[in-house]
């Protein structure tokens, strides 16, 4: 019985320090470039660049290329 009391509070101890290592909040995506700066052929240079260097990008309907907040320096970094 005492066994089994120790590894469900070994277990709830475990679970709640992963608990609290998880992010606030999920990664969001920011505006990158605005689709009024962009014609079809920077788009296609931007998504390029942007995938050669591994960062996910979003484009919206309006032409607008989003990337993930956490990536935003690599890919200003990249794309300069």
């Amino acid at each position: 019985m005492k066994k089994a009391i120790a590894i469900c509070l070994v277990i709830s101890c475990g679970i709640f320090v992963s608990w609290l290592s998880l992010p606030d909040r999920p990664d969001t995506y920011v505006v990158f470039a605005h689709a009024t700066n962009l014609n079809q052929e920077l788009t296609t240079a931007l998504t390029n660049r942007l995938k050669q260097n591994h960062i996910s990008y979003q484009l919206d309907a309006n032409g607008n290329v989003f990337v993930l907040e956490t990536r935003l320096k690599d890919a200003v970094i990249c794309c300069s």
